[in-house]
Formats: C-alpha cells, structure tokens, sequence
C-alpha cells in the first residue's frame, strides 16, 4: 500500500513544489487571501443575525426561512457551507501581527551576537479550510500561508472504523505537542528554542491512527506514519523516507487537547504522557514550514535520522503544564560519523484569578525553560532559553494579545553569548 500510495503522492508533491516557485500562483494567493477576508469580514458583521436564523430555529422558522440562510453561515471556524447531506466544509482566516525586538532563528552563539533591525509586521497570515466532502467517513483540509506563499497543508483523512483512520497528503506530522499545537494556540509568541533541533513538520506521507479503549484508564491513541523525509514541499525519492511512530496514554479516559492554556478551569485534572520515535533516511538533519534545512555543523545531504521523544502535559483548573524530553542522533551515510543531541523543555501557566481573585479573570501568566545540547560528544556547548509571558484572552485563543520577553543563554566551545528579547504579538482568527 504504502509503495502505491508514494506513487500517487510523488506527482502531487512534484505540482505543489511547482506552484510554490510560480510568482504568479503566489500573486493569485494574495488576491484570493485579500477576497476573503473582505468577505470573512462582511460575513462577521451579519454573524449574530445569521446564527440566530440557523442555530436552534423554531418549527415555524425552519418552514419560512431562506434555503441559503440554511446553507451558508458563519460558524465558530468561519465561513461555513452546510447543505443538507454529509457535507460540511469551512473556510477560514488567521492573522498574526508581531512586534520582535530580535526576529529570526538563532542556532549559535555567533549568531546571537548578530544584530538586527526589530520588525513589526504580518507574522503568520493564513487561509485555511476543511470539512466533510460529500461523505461522513472523508475529511479534507488544506492551509496557506500569504507572507511566505507556501502551501502548508493538503491532505485527506478516511475513516476507516470507528476508531481507525487513514490519512495522506502533506501536513504537520503527529511527532511532538509543542509542534503539533497550532501556533496560535500557543502560550508564547513562538515555540521554545528545542523547536528548531529536534521538529520533523509537515512532510508529504500516509499515515493510520486510532484510538482504543475509550473512556477507561488505559485509554490510548497511537500514529504511524510513513514520510517523505523531504519536508514541506518536497517530493517522495527511492532513498529517502521516515517511519514515524506516537503512542499517547489519556489516563483519566479523555483525551487532552493539542492546545495550551487551560481555557475551560478543568475542575477535574486531565493529563496526558506520550512516547514517540522517528527512524528512517534523509538528505536533511531539521525540519521547518521553510521545508527540508541542515542544522549547523551538517552539511551532508545522506543521512540516517533517529529521534525519540518523552513528553508530559496536564490541565488543572486554569492551570497548564507540558514538557518534551528529545534525544536525536544525526549519521553521515557517507563517512560514517554521527552525532547525537538531546534537550527539551518545561512549561508552566496559570489563570492566577483561580487563586487570587484581585487578578483579572482574561489575563494569564506562563513561564518557560528551555535546554539543548547541539553535540553531546563535546562540552562546554549549551544553548538556554528563560521566557515568561502574559496572555490577555478577548475570545479564547481566536482573539488574543500576547507579550513575552526572554534570556537566551548560549554557549559554543569557549564562544558564549546573552541576548534578552521582547515580543508582542496579536492572535486574530474569523
């Protein structure tokens, strides 16, 4: 099946790499991003009065309402297209505006040092929309992103029972929450500086997941997935490919969100431990939405990749905690020599009006710490990250201002450097 499904899947991935190189597909993506949000726009302004036509209608309303008013709405993802049958499908909208003191990635001291003009711009502009198509058990999605002109995600999920599906296309590999967890439903500005050495993202693939035992304490989902091993974008080749494996234990039958903040005040403490592995051949050693990179100081372009993952989350009345624990091993097919890595991160947050009722109830307080060591054959190479951020909520994570500030601690061999960094950034989906 799998060798089937790459067939399939190299011809679409080898189009979409094409459209992103066209000026001319990125020109129409910003036509058609500007076309929405006007008419996202005129959509929220009539929202109340649609939803009050459509959502929980009288007898006699039903009877003399508009068949289009049925149809079309605006609903809690968007603009929504409901007609009578299996289909049900979305269109939606995500602004990120940034303000950063110190923008860009940082993998070294020597880049730490580097200075740079703040910005404050259109960080994430995305088009996104999925749903039911013609059927209860096929579920599409696809994602743009208008600053960079990448198509980000296209993919179809079938449902093959009640707890078994099978996906393909491109999106976010299911691999670690801090990177499965929608950037806009993060506690910070961005994710924490472990993100940039151990993520494997969005990657052309096939995939099975399910869960079983529901509602029990041996609640469990599970992931395996076979991908490209190129990236975003990248097309599928004889020598290249990753298998990717998740296992998810839900301790109290439930299972948890892949979104931080504890917005619902959990009266009942729902917490989630997760056990993942990657394993497979790759001409890259990271992975970003930019596509298939090379980390700093592996330049090759054959290797092996091997990572594996512990993770931790909970939430608890306004309270939020998650944790990842990587360790990744990078080997040159070529020479032979390989190199491991680990590191990971804690993070905490709290509604603190839970406990002091003097604080305000939109308003949460988060901390994090961060720790990677790029090459554990050596010593005196470590790179930290210390961030604490505030959270004002207008609705939930759709409509959300959010400031963070950090101290970047690097060390590289006898090179070291400190830099600390300010953030705002206002979350706005419709």
């Amino acid at each position: 099946m799998v060798s089937t499904l790459k067939t399939v899947l190299c011809s679409a991935a080898e189009a979409t790499s094409a459209a992103h190189r066209s000026s001319k597909a990125r020109a129409y993506g910003r036509w058609l991003l500007a076309g929405m949000v006007w008419l996202s726009l005129s959509m929220h302004v009539s929202a109340e009065s649609l939803q009050a036509e459509t959502v929980e209608p009288d007898a006699d309303a039903v009877l003399d309402s508009d068949p289009s008013q049925e149809t079309w709405y605006y609903g809690k993802k968007g603009l929504t297209y409901d007609p009578e049958g299996p289909t049900n499908l979305w269109i939606g909208l995500r602004l990120q505006t940034r303000f950063d003191d110190y923008p860009g990635q940082n993998p070294s001291a020597a880049d730490l040092r580097l200075e740079r003009d703040s910005e404050f711009d259109l960080n994430r502009g995305r088009l996104k929309g999925g749903g039911r198509l013609a059927a209860d058990w096929l579920d599409v999605y696809f994602e743009y992103d208008q600053p960079s002109g990448y198509l980000l995600d296209l993919r179809a999920t079938l449902q093959l029972g009640d707890q078994i599906f099978l996906r393909v296309g491109q999106w976010k590999s299911e691999y670690n929450r801090e990177r499965i967890d929608s950037s806009g439903k993060q506690q910070m500005t961005e994710r924490s500086i472990s993100n940039y050495w151990f993520a494997i993202d969005r990657q052309a693939g096939v995939g099975l997941n399910g869960r079983f035992a529901n509602g029990t304490r041996a609640d469990s989902n599970w992931w395996l997935e076979y991908l490209s091993g190129e990236g975003r974008g990248g097309g599928w080749h004889s020598d290249s490919g990753l298998w990717l494996a998740r296992y998810q234990w839900n301790p109290q039958g439930e299972l948890l969100p892949f979104s931080q903040s504890d917005l619902k005040r959990r009266e009942r403490l729902l917490t989630s431990i997760a056990f993942a592995m990657v394993d497979g051949r790759t001409p890259y050693s990271r992975f970003s939405s930019d596509g298939g990179g090379q980390l700093p100081g592996l330049t090759t372009a054959d290797k092996d990749l091997t990572q594996l993952l512990l993770e931790t989350a909970a939430h608890w009345r306004g309270v939020s905690w998650q944790q990842e624990l990587h360790r990744k091993r990078v080997r040159d097919r070529t020479s032979g020599a390989s190199r491991k890595m680990h590191g990971g991160y804690i993070q905490l947050g709290t509604f603190v009006n839970e406990w002091w009722q003097a604080w305000p109830t939109a308003l949460e307080v988060a901390g994090r710490f961060s720790i990677v060591d790029p090459d554990r054959s050596l010593s005196g190479n470590t790179e930290k990250e210390r961030t604490v951020g505030l959270n004002w909520f207008f609705n939930g994570h759709r409509n959300k201002l959010t400031l963070d500030y950090s101290w970047l601690n690097f060390e590289d061999f006898g090179d070291s450097a400190t830099r600390n960094r300010l953030r705002l950034q206002w979350e706005f989906s419709f």
